[in-house]
Parts: structure tokens; sequence; C-alpha cells
């Protein structure tokens, strides 16, 4: 019997916690598939106040507190609180990434009353990419996958080719990048990159003055997924000019043959667990 794969399934929403869309449908109801399946995966969100710790009976963890996270020349304070996302016979453990100044308030990416971004978008996801790796490591549990969701996790790849790649915590660490939509790229001034830590010549060696969290994803990853040939002819014929260069040098991305909703959860774990198991096989 083939031995068990560990994945850290990433994502900013999921049902039943907090959702907005194709996202949180997936990441609340693929990971029950893929454990049902005989895999440890775990799921990690920001942990947004917006989300009931009473309904969803979530709990401090209490050797997860006081965890210092580098953002440019400070540190913000993480800690970390811990559910379950409930199926008919199995529970996947959910890891919530809590931090009062940037999951504290209303909204999950804009202001619910004027629609506009938050201004701070750009260290709130920095500092929730960089977060997970060192929670990971606090955690003491070393999946083999990360399976990272959207541009707010996109700089996830990008920290594991670059201040993690020494780091013999992650050397055997694969990732798998799944992009739902060009709408929105994650794309901040050139300043914001400096709060990474990461060296410069990783994004900026075409002359580009843009921070784009997608484009970190989709050029680090080590596979890229969409759902659908729509989703992927997308991706492949971004209007972007510096995404464009990067799909156009990536050969790996691997389409799901269907929408998010279009394919049994059964079925779409089937298909992540095959491309799991290969990265794991060559880690």
């Amino acid at each position: 019997m083939p031995k068990p794969i560990s994945i850290l399934f990433v994502a900013t929403e999921a049902e039943p916690f907090i959702s907005t869309g194709s996202i949180g449908d997936v990441a609340g109801n693929l990971p029950k598939s893929v454990k049902a399946l005989g895999h440890d995966i775990r799921v990690m969100l920001p942990g947004y106040s917006l989300i009931s710790n009473r309904r969803f009976q979530i709990h401090n963890l209490l050797r997860m507190k006081d965890i210092d996270i580098p953002l440019g020349s400070n540190m913000e304070r993480a800690y970390v609180k811990s559910s379950y996302l409930n199926s008919e016979n199995h529970k996947v453990l959910v890891y919530f990434l809590a931090n009062e100044r940037y999951f504290n308030r209303e909204g999950l990416y804009s202001h619910p009353i004027t629609k506009k971004y938050f201004t701070d978008n750009d260290e709130r996801f920095i500092f929730f990419c960089r977060g997970i790796l060192e929670t990971l490591k606090r955690l003491q549990w070393q999946p083999d996958i990360i399976h990272c969701n959207d541009w707010q996790c996109g700089l996830i790849p990008a920290y594991l080719k670059s201040i993690y790649k020494n780091d013999p915590y992650f050397k055997n660490v694969k990732t798998i990048f799944t992009v739902y939509s060009l709408a929105s790229h994650g794309t901040f001034p050139r300043a914001s990159f400096e709060k990474t830590g990461m060296p410069s010549g990783m994004f900026f060696d075409n002359g580009s003055d843009k921070f784009n969290f997608l484009k970190a994803g989709l050029k680090h990853a080590d596979v890229i997924t969409t759902f659908g040939n729509k989703a992927e002819k997308g991706i492949r014929l971004s209007p972007d000019d510096e995404i464009e260069k990067v799909l156009a040098s990536r050969k790996n991305i691997v389409s799901m043959n269907g929408s998010s909703n279009g394919l049994s959860q059964s079925v779409l774990a089937e298909k992540f667990i095959g491309l799991y198991r290969d990265l794991a096989k060559n880690g």
C-alpha cells in the first residue's frame, strides 16, 4: 500500500468558516475528500476576527503563541488557533494564523462599505505567507506538499526558493500553486517587496518596478494548476506582459479538466493526490 502523503492546504478562505467564492468552496471541501482517501492533509487560514470562535469551537494552541514573524525591519507577533473541517467519517485539522493588527477587522480583502482594498494588503499577506513557514517549524510537522491557493499565497513558493532554500526543515517540501483568476494579481509598489526580506533579483531582473504576488507563485511553484480549459487558456493568454513572460517559460501547468464546481470532490481529490504523489516521489 502506498505511503500516505502529508499536505498543508493553504488558502485565505474556506467554507464553512468564511467564504466569498470558489476558493472557499474548494478549500472547505477538497481537503475532506483527500483525508477520506487516507492522507494527512491539514488546512491553514488567516485567523480573521470575523470567524466565530464559539460557533466553530476554535481554540488557542498554547504552544503556538508569540511566534515572531519578520516583516521588513520589524517583527510581527503571530499566534495559532485550531478547529476542524468535519465530514461524515473524518475530521481535517484547521489552523488559523492570527494577528490582531492584520486580521482583526471587517472584511477579508476590502472594506465592506467602501469596497476599497485595504491599503496594507501587501503586509497582511506577506505576514501570512512567511508566517505559514515559521508556524510549521514551531508545529514540528513537515508536510510533503504545500498546496497554495491564489495570489494571497503566492509568496510561499518564492520563500522556499530563496530565504528558506537552505533550511533543512524544508529540504524536501514541494509546492503546488492553484490559480483561480487573473482578475486580481496582488500587485503592489516596489517598496512593498522590501518587506519580504527576499533578494530583489528574484523579481526585478527585467526592469519591472511592480511587485506581484501572482507572478511569484507562478514563477516559483513546482507545479501550477487551474480548473478547466477556460482557466488554463486564460492564464496562458494573460494580458499582463510580465505574467505572460512567466507563463511562457513554464511547461508544467496542469488543468483539472473541469471547473471547481464541475467535478465531484472525490474525483478532484484523486487528481490532486496524483500530483501530490508525483511531487513527493521526486522530492
